[in-house]
């Protein structure tokens, strides 16, 4: 067999090899999707609520679920797994932990916390997460905090805090203040309106349909705005900012430290435009006003 065959049956088993590989992290993937929408709760508890309320969770590496809906009930469905596996009480007891599920009046608590105090070293020792999916009413204020799983948070009216060590956060159909923190997760925006300030060390931030005032900000990944409404100030250390602005309210300020910055606005507005950059490049449909270079 010739040297350039060879290489190609190299590069054919490398590929086919690779291909197989995807295949099968996709499919544990969708697995693990599916048997974690068909979990039974560890624990479930039910609160009758006049809304507007409060609503506080904790917990050591698990993810947190919040969504809003139309009842005055709030429900709390707690998860317990390790190794990806759901556990039940049967399986698994919960004496290396504190867990409170209560009510006070309109607030709400769900808070699992690992006896010894040492968080990350309890869990990677016996790799048991905690998570908790809540239903609330719509009218419902936050404040939502995990050290490494994700969370989610949809339908809701109010104040809202969330934060994150390392997860991702995906915030939808969100109405209020809103202020959400990641140390190295992406964030995904859609359909929020209020006062928002989001901020992640190391991911990427997507931003859809997003209305108010947004303060939006990463150490090191991309920025996208898409049909945004108001005012908005984004910046990235590292990465490139695209934004399509369906309206400017009183400011639009992009800055990134070593991408680049491509930006839509509105035809016929008034705005006064600073563009600085190692290169700009502008195409202004029916520009009337004053234009000066460098």
């Amino acid at each position: 067999m010739s040297t350039r065959k060879v290489y190609l049956t190299k590069v054919t088993l490398a590929l086919i090899t690779s291909l197989i590989i995807s295949l099968l992290v996709m499919s544990t993937s969708h697995a693990f999707a599916n048997s974690t929408i068909q979990d039974e709760p560890f624990l479930v508890k039910e609160f009758e609520i006049d809304a507007p309320g409060e609503l506080q969770v904790r917990t050591s590496g698990g993810h947190i679920t919040v969504e809003g809906t139309n009842t005055d009930t709030v429900r709390v469905e707690m998860f317990v797994r390790q190794d990806g596996q759901n556990l039940t009480s049967a399986d698994y007891n919960l004496d290396q932990w504190e867990i409170d599920v209560t009510q006070s009046g309109n607030a709400i608590q769900a808070i699992a916390k690992h006896k010894n105090n040492n968080i990350w070293s309890s869990w990677n020792n016996d790799k048991v997460s905690i998570s908790f999916v809540v239903y609330t009413p719509r009218e419902f204020s936050t404040n939502l905090k995990t050290s490494g799983g994700h969370i989610n948070a949809k339908g809701l009216e109010g104040d809202q805090n969330i934060s994150t060590s390392g997860g991702h956060l995906n915030l939808t159909n969100l109405k209020g203040t809103i202020k959400a923190k990641t140390s190295g997760g992406h964030i995904d925006l859609s359909e929020l309106e209020g006062n928002l300030n989001i901020k992640t060390s190391g991911g990427h931030i997507n931003a859809k349909a997003v209305a108010g005032t947004l303060y939006a900000n990463t150490s090191g990944g991309h920025i996208t705005l898409k049909d945004t409404n108001g005012s908005v100030k984004a910046a990235t250390s590292g990465g490139s900012i695209t934004a399509v602005l369906k309206s400017i309210d009183q400011f639009a300020e992009l800055k990134t430290s070593g991408g680049d910055v491509d930006i839509t606005i509105p035809e016929n507005i008034s705005a006064n435009l600073k563009l600085k950059g190692t290169f700009v490049q502008g195409s202004f449909n029916n520009f009337s006003g004053e234009m000066e270079d460098n």
